[in-house]
């Protein structure tokens, strides 16, 4: 079978939530961070007909990187065979039961108090800026979105206008070190609980737990 760009893009991505992975059978992808904070799901163009587990995803997209982008993958019962024309790789999958797993039956929201919605070139901007600002929040406010540091005040803060009427008053916030998504436009849904969805407009879902003092009211 053939892995497409897309597929490689996104195990690159994922490689960055956590460096392990078990694929499962089927065409969708998963992964969880090993503190089991961010969950992040994507349906794939190929469907894998086997299950196997790779340890360092970063080492395995290496390997790929040798082969030309329509090579062919053998996926056996403990290895694959990367190839293309006379080159070829015998890559050892890992043992599973070291990689965390999300649940088998995914994860969702209880319930949904707050939407909004962020493009690309805004996701792109906030990821700057908070790196302008070396902050450490991205707090959602019925007013917007905010890229601050919670615990100083007088932290240079760069805020992105979303004004809602008539909504509930609401600060909620996750890490900046959880943006770890791929470059596309997102509808974000939020559990005042503490859970976030990111839906993307590429059929990707990231999951990501809020950190434990959001306000949620009228």
């Amino acid at each position: 079978m053939k892995i497409s760009k897309r597929t490689l893009s996104i195990l690159k991505n994922f490689a960055t939530i956590n460096q392990s992975i078990v694929i499962s059978e089927g065409n969708v992808i998963e992964t969880i961070s090993n503190v089991k904070d961010i969950f992040a799901k994507a349906e794939v163009d190929e469907t894998f007909d086997k299950e196997f587990a790779i340890y360092d995803l970063n080492e395995f997209l290496g390997t790929i990187s040798l082969f030309d982008l329509d090579a062919d993958f053998k996926f056996g019962d403990d290895s694959v065979i990367i190839s293309d024309g006379t080159a070829q790789q015998k890559y050892f999958y890992a043992d599973k039961s070291i990689v965390a797993t999300p649940p088998e039956k995914g994860i969702t929201l209880p319930s949904v108090e707050v939407e909004k919605n962020i493009t690309k070139e805004d996701l792109t901007r906030l990821a700057k800026a908070a790196s302008i600002n070396n902050a450490s929040d991205i707090t959602f406010t019925e007013a917007g979105i905010l890229v601050h540091d919670k615990t100083i005040p007088t932290s240079n803060k760069f805020t992105i206008s979303q004004k809602e009427k008539g909504s509930a008053k609401y600060n909620l916030s996750i890490s900046v070190d959880k943006l770890k998504f791929i470059l596309d436009d997102y509808k974000i849904s939020i559990c005042a609980k503490g859970l976030s969805l990111f839906s993307g407009a590429s059929g990707i879902d990231y999951f990501v737990a809020l950190q434990p003092d959001g306000e949620y009211g009228n």
